[in-house]
């Protein structure tokens, strides 16, 4: 047997149940609490404000120009509103959009941010793709249209001897369903609205509307350029249709939705844009009493001279209201309508009645300011 181990005195003696002594959980707490403040101290410096991400709008920013170098996008606008990039690209015939939201996608991915597809209105028109997508809190929204941007600086002053601006609303595609109605009567009775004869509640809804003191346009179902999306429905007018099938269609559309005030096209990015289907529509207008407004869903739009070589008056779209289907969207389409109308003297703008744009519009056109509101009629230069 070994000599045995020599005892501590008396006093230091270490209990091997308890622990390490009466201290053991003073440093313990200690140490927990060093640890904790650490923790805070790093989370401090990594933490940003709530709201205030001043890398995110770089980061992102940044990404976007350099997708739109690649893909030939130089001439998009960017606006920051409200912590969201608004971009506007001019996609002419050979744009690349689907390269373009390809890598869009990516570089936000590669960023650790997202990129969602939106639904567009006027497919296959104006409005070729849209995006909404966000890089920590700073938001995305695109829109590919295929109409160089033209809208003044908010900045503009009312054009020289015309006063303050006039602006004129139009609210498509009316005619599907009478539960818009009660939206639409609360808006001032210069909106006007342009009533689809294809729709299942067409007559219904343009007699109602006659009841609320509106002034009615004709929507004439024109073809689209095809990208998959829905087709303008029948009674459609279509490139190599003769003057006659013309002046049918056109005459069997009135008969549905009644007295009018004027006609404008409902699609018909690929209609408005021949020559020869456009003699033949000038031609069935003519000497009708009506007005045309070119809904001008493809800047390659040759109505608008066609009608108007055959003395129909004539008034052509200036900017579209919901083409993305978005709250801030619709506010912000409708303030560079007031800008553009201000600039010029006078503007028309093209919505659609859907519940959001009726209760934007709602809360906005009562608050214009230097710009009035006027029936579309009321810009033709005869009035």
């Amino acid at each position: 047997m070994g000599k045995p181990k020599p005892r501590p005195p008396r006093g230091q003696r270490v209990s091997r149940r308890r622990g390490s002594g009466a201290g053991s959980p003073l440093r313990s707490l200690a140490a927990f609490l060093l640890l904790v403040a650490v923790l805070g101290a790093l989370f401090l410096l990594v933490r940003r404000p709530e709201g205030k991400h001043p890398g995110d709008r770089e980061l992102l920013e940044a990404a976007v120009r350099r997708v739109l170098a690649r893909v030939g996008g130089e001439h998009a606008t960017l606006q920051w509103e409200e912590g969201t990039l608004v971009v506007r690209v001019f996609a002419p015939r050979g744009f690349p959009t689907q390269r373009f939201a390809l890598e869009l996608e990516a570089a936000l991915h590669n960023a650790g941010g997202q990129l969602a597809r939106l639904p567009v209105l006027e497919g296959g028109g104006y409005g070729e793709a849209g995006f909404r997508g966000q890089l920590g809190n700073a938001k995305l929204r695109v829109l590919v249209v295929r109409e160089a941007p033209a809208t003044p600086p908010p900045t503009a002053k009312p054009a020289p001897g015309r006063g303050s601006g006039k602006l004129a609303v139009v609210l498509d595609d009316a005619g599907y369903s009478l539960d818009v109605l009660p939206l639409v009567a609360k808006l001032p009775r210069e909106v006007a609205v342009a009533v689809l004869p294809n729709a299942p509640a067409a007559a219904a809804m343009a007699q109602a509307l006659r009841e609320q003191g509106r002034e009615l346009l004709l929507h004439m179902p024109m073809e689209p350029e095809g990208n998959g999306g829905p087709g303008p429905g029948e009674g459609a007018l279509r490139p190599g249709m003769g003057e006659r099938e013309v002046r049918e269609l056109l005459e069997q559309a009135l008969a549905v939705v009644g007295p009018v005030a004027g006609v404008n096209n409902h699609m018909g990015s690929r209609a408005t844009s021949d020559p020869q289907l456009m003699e033949a529509w000038a031609a069935a207008l003519a000497g009708r009493g009506l007005y045309f407004l070119d809904s001008r869903t493809t800047p390659a739009s040759v109505a608008k001279r066609a009608v108007a070589a055959r003395g129909v008056p004539t008034l052509g779209r200036d900017v579209f209201l919901d083409v993305v289907e978005e709250e801030g969207a619709i506010r912000s389409a409708l303030a560079a309508a007031c800008s553009l109308a201000r600039a010029k003297g006078e503007a028309v703008a093209i919505g659609h009645v859907h519940p959001l744009t009726l209760r934007v519009l709602g809360e906005e056109l009562p608050q214009l300011r230097d710009v009035k509101l006027v029936r579309p009629s009321q810009l033709l230069p005869e009035h």
